[in-house]
């Protein structure tokens, strides 16, 4: 029988995801399990539950109003430690990419710079890669890259609900993301360079949004 997390549980789960991306990145922002909403607050904003994980964005003129949604079942399936099967693999990846999307915008949002939506979709693939790779490397594992990136990019599957113009950007993210993941992992991972490869994530991380796409793009034109 799965385990049922209460709030305290996932919300948990959701800071050890934030303290993991704000470490790699070495920012701080706000806490996104403060900004948690359930399925039934989804829907009475949403009228229904459109994806597993959904970044909830309101402007008004005094700010910005910010809600995040990740499914119960997703986080119940990483409040256990345990290696990296393909279902949990699969849920990292949801919670990962609405945990990036948060910090991604909250950062954004402080210092009044605006973010674009593959910008912001670019910048959650290669989050997803990065924070399952710091793990591997940890465990001693970052030889297992190539297989890593396999899993992530190539066998990446959309959601139904999306538009001919949403699923172009989701896929244009993916191709990006996969690209410099290949990229940083022959020039650092498989070389051991750590300290070298934080520098690289970093320095992305702060590119503004025509800057980090044009990074991400050049190892295509490197082919």
């Amino acid at each position: 029988m799965k385990r049922k997390l209460g709030h305290a549980a996932r919300a948990r789960v959701v800071n050890a995801l934030q303290d993991n991306l704000e470490n790699i990145y070495g920012v701080r922002t706000l806490r996104a399990a403060n900004f948690l909403v359930d399925r039934s607050r989804l829907i009475e904003l949403r009228g229904a539950e459109r994806a597993p994980e959904e970044l909830l964005l309101l402007e008004r003129p005094r700010g910005l109003d910010i809600g995040l949604y990740i499914a119960t079942d997703v986080l119940d399936r990483l409040a256990e430690p345990g290696p990296w099967t393909a279902s949990r693999l699969s849920a990292h990846c949801i919670a990962a990419e609405g945990v990036s999307h948060f910090i991604y915008v909250a950062s954004r949002a402080t210092i009044g710079r605006p973010v674009s939506q593959l910008e912001l979709e670019a910048q959650a693939e290669v989050d997803k890669y990065a924070s399952v790779l710091f793990d591997l490397w940890a465990h001693g594992q970052r030889h297992a890259s190539p297989e890593l990136r396999a899993e992530l990019f190539h066998h990446a599957q959309y959601r139904p609900h999306l538009d001919g113009t949403q699923r172009e950007r989701y896929r244009l993210a993916n191709l990006l993301a996969s690209a410099y993941a290949r990229f940083i992992e022959t020039r650092y991972v498989l070389a051991g360079a750590f300290e070298a490869l934080l520098r690289e994530l970093r320095r992305l991380w702060r590119l503004g949004a025509s800057e980090k796409l044009s990074h991400l793009a050049r190892p295509l034109a490197l082919g």
